[in-house]
């Protein structure tokens, strides 16, 4: 059982088998000629020998029955092999398994094309009296389920099929086989990945595989093996990644780098971009290292492939930009010659970083610098592959590499169809890369193509492909839209479907199709309703949305645009707690889209529940900080929530994104709770914020000086010091006295109501707070202060009773006469103040 279980951690991670079993080892008869052959990756030749064919039935000479399905058939043989259940078969089938589902990634993901055809390789397959080509479609059929389809063009499904019955059917017959629930995952995500919807199906059977791999402390183990264990945490990663769980992805890809003990950062180093640059300016570098050891120390370089057998890393030809940044000081983007499996962990930081943040330039940048470092030393043809085309896909917009761009992917499409490396060399690693089947590679080709006009070769392509959607959208380009229809009713006519029904109601607009669709499905199709859905949708009809909408996520949960879409539609007839279900819905699929959280905090808000609301904003912080609007709201809800700290956190963010940013309505809830004492919701004292609130205040008014309404607020603010004394009473004087000043400096001020009764009503706490400041201070400083603010407020008070007069009456508009008459009294103690004064000198 060792030697066995040491077999399955080999097959796993493609490295070669123990070798020379030994002969008395009990079963190995049995297995040992079928695992030499797996480890080596000669997966046909392994299904070939005789006691794999034997498990599949060959030596009963039976052949399978025209009304029993592919699974039925090979679920007899195989437990009737199992009956015995003694380990040495299992890891039999096991191998029939994982050889199986092999050869299914190299002949569509990998390449080459790879014979002999299935039927030669799986006795009984083919019925009497079937084609290859029937048993085929059968085959495509049962790998539907609930997913909608399959991609029509799949390279020998019935490899996948049986893969399937093996790896997940079967799984409970294996109990002896340490790594099965790891390939049922492997096989399940790779399934999904050929399906043309997320199958909620699949996905529990991921969950429930990942799970019992993770709790596998045979496999799982950092003492048994860190390679191992990363790639376990990698290719998680992966998998939340595909379901929009971008949180649990992010985990799992930093306990990868934990098991490897490496460290992964962006750092800054002087060089030059261009080739005409004379000054050496900050580039972004990838900096990688052991943990507690220095950069280039006890390296481990591991296996190389010639530089020939992988992808070409095309030569950027410009007559501008460099090919690499030369930098100022040697060796500054160099990182140690890493091993293939902490490669991959590079692009993991990579993925998730794309995943988890706004699409921006500087996100571009990081990209580039972590995939240079990636591409220093290529040695495995998956991560190459993956890296060279996410490279493509960061500068297809960018003029001076376009043309790289698109070189590089007629390159990679290239290289799929080459003959070197060996098949079993490029299945390394592909479950802890993002390695495109080869129709979507050749579909990335022909996007980029449609991306520069040339619409009619992309044609050709996606119609070789047999990707209708695509096809719709270049005749709908060339506006020949009746030309799509014609093709999806040819393809109606081989056989109908309820996609393609949709697919024909996409080209004609007509709403009959995706309802014969529906009607087709059998009521189970939520790609006919989310059809249905869009219609009404792009035609602003929100509430027949919706409803189709909400039908399309019964039948399946994990469509988060159909998630966004139902949220939006919510909105729009202010339907607000479904709008807050559907997107809470979202952040679980997606909990690093700062919209999604926004929009949320939205709905709370108009449903009053400002504290769901507050945290909603939280989280759309954490993933987007760089937002003043989202800063604004947070504010504004901490403000009425009377989280005044967080609130003037915010406020200090925003004038670092938006200068001279002025919100005299928070200022004026923050000034009032330092003033009147009040606590938080957390218990702390608002008080404790006059030092940051004041600083606050200061900057603004240093910057906006002309606003009124931030000094009289900085004065009231002064004027709460909880140890006043003859600086601070002055200061306060001070800042009434320019919120006096910027009240009347705009001529005509005194012709507005509203503005005259504000002025007025600074002038009144300008006379208190000189009065208050002149008290017990020397004669001659006194008297200078009160004659100053005299002025101020005779020509306010002469400036209102000029302009506040009622030409009819000729009197003091009645909204003023109040206001002045309060002025005019304290003018009237300011005046006397002053008189005594003079007497004393």
């Amino acid at each position: 059982m060792a030697v066995l279980h040491e077999l399955e951690r080999k097959y796993l991670s493609s490295e070669y088998a123990i070798q020379n079993h030994e002969s008395n080892i009990e079963g190995a008869e049995v297995w040992g000629s079928v695992s030499a052959l797996v480890a080596v990756g000669s997966y046909v030749a392994a299904l070939q020998e005789p006691e794999c064919q034997a498990a599949l039935g060959s030596g009963s000479k039976k052949r399978r029955a025209a009304g029993i399905s592919i699974t039925d058939h090979y679920h007899q043989v195989l437990s009737a092999y199992l009956s015995d259940g003694t380990p040495d078969k299992q890891h039999v089938v096991l191998c029939i398994g994982l050889s199986s589902l092999q050869l299914f990634t190299q002949n569509n993901f990998t390449g080459p094309l790879i014979g002999p055809s299935p039927n030669s390789l799986l006795p009984g397959l083919e019925p009497e009296g079937w084609s290859d080509e029937e048993v085929r479609e059968e085959a495509l059929q049962s790998l539907v389920g609930d997913a909608e389809g399959v991609y029509s063009l799949l390279y020998g499904p019935e490899y996948l099929v049986l893969a399937r019955l093996i790896l997940i059917d079967l799984r409970s017959s294996l109990s002896t086989c340490l790594s099965v629930d790891w390939w049922c995952f492997r096989c399940s995500l790779l399934h999904q990945r050929v399906a043309d919807e997320r199958s909620p199906q699949l996905y529990e059977v991921l969950l429930q595989a990942l799970n019992e791999v993770e709790n596998n402390q045979q496999l799982v183990n950092i003492s048994i093996s860190r390679d191992l264990m990363a790639l376990y945490h990698l290719e998680a990663g992966y998998l939340h990644l595909h379901y929009y769980d971008v949180g649990r992805a992010g985990d799992h890809f930093q306990k990868a780098a934990q098991a490897l003990e490496i460290e992964i950062e962006l750092s800054g180093a002087l060089g030059k971009r261009t080739k005409w640059q004379e000054e050496d300016r900050p580039q972004l570098v990838a900096k990688v290292q052991y943990k507690g050891q220095p950069l280039m120390n006890s390296e481990l370089p591991g296996h190389n492939l010639l530089p020939s057998d992988l992808p070409k890393d095309v030569v950027l030809n410009d007559d501008t930009r460099l090919n690499r940044f030369k930098f100022k000081e040697q060796d500054q983007d160099v990182i140690p010659d890493l091993r293939p499996i902490e490669q991959s962990v590079i692009l993991s930081t990579i993925t998730y970083k794309r995943r988890s943040s706004a699409a921006d330039l500087q996100l571009d940048q990081e990209t580039k610098a972590y995939l240079a470092a990636l591409l220093q030393h290529p040695k495995n043809w998956c991560l190459q592959m993956s890296a060279l085309l996410l490279r493509s896909r960061v500068e297809a917009t960018e003029s001076r590499a376009m043309e790289r761009s698109l070189n590089q992917v007629e390159e990679l499409v290239s290289a799929v169809n080459r003959t070197e490396p060996s098949r079993y060399e490029r299945l390394k690693l592909f479950s802890a890369s993002l390695v495109l089947p080869q129709w979507e590679l050749q579909q990335e080709l022909a996007k980029m193509l449609m991306r520069l006009g040339c619409v009619k070769t992309a044609l050709e392509v996606f119609e070789r492909l047999q990707l209708w959607e695509d096809v719709i959208t270049c005749y709908n380009e060339l506006q020949m839209r009746q030309r799509s229809a014609e093709i999806v009713r040819g393809q109606l006519e081989k056989r109908e479907t309820p996609k393609l029904w949709c697919m024909l109601g996409d080209a004609t607009d007509n709403i009959e199709h995706y309802k014969k669709a529906w009607e087709l499905s059998g009521h189970k199709s939520g790609r006919a309703q989310r059809s249905l859905g869009n219609f009404y949708y792009v035609r602003k009809d929100y509430s027949n949305a919706i409803l189709h909408y909400e039908k399309s996520i019964e039948i399946n949960k994990l469509q988060f645009p159909v998630w966004q879409r139902l949220a939006y539609c919510a909105l729009q007839v202010e339907h607000w707690e479904k709008c807050a279900q559907a997107y809470r819905r979202c952040s679980v699929l997606e909990p690093d889209s700062f919209e999604v959280w926004n929009n949320m905090s939205q709905a709370y808000l108009k449903l009053d529940q400002k504290h769901r609301a507050w945290k909603a904003l939280q989280e759309a912080l954490r993933c987007k900080v760089d937002s003043w609007r989202l800063w604004d709201n947070f504010m504004l809800v901490s403000t009425s929530l009377g989280y005044m700290s967080h609130a003037l956190n915010s406020y200090n963010r925003i004038l670092t994104m938006k200068e001279r940013h002025v919100d005299t309505q928070i200022l004026g809830r923050l000034v009032k709770a330092i003033i009147e004492g009040k606590t938080d919701p957390e218990g702390r004292e608002i008080r404790g914020l006059y030092k940051r609130c004041s600083e606050l205040l200061g900057r603004l008014t240093s910057e906006v000086p002309t606003h009124p309404e931030l000094w009289y607020l900085y004065g009231i603010l002064t004027q709460a010091n909880t140890e006043p004394n003859p600086e601070t009473r002055h200061m306060a004087m001070q800042q009434f006295k320019k919120a006096l000043a910027a009240s009347t400096q705009k001529s005509g001020w005194e012709k507005d109501t509203i503005t005259t009764v504000a002025a007025l009503h600074r002038c009144g706490y300008l006379v208190d707070a000189a009065l208050a400041a002149t008290d017990g201070v020397a004669l001659k400083v006194a008297l200078a202060d009160l004659n100053s603010v005299k002025m101020s407020v005779r020509g306010a008070i002469v400036g209102t009773q000029r302009g506040q007069v009622n030409v009819v009456t000729g009197e003091i508009v009645e909204e003023v006469q109040e206001p002045l008459r309060r002025v005019e009294e304290k003018f009237a103690i300011l005046l006397h103040k002053l008189d005594e004064l003079k007497l004393q000198t």
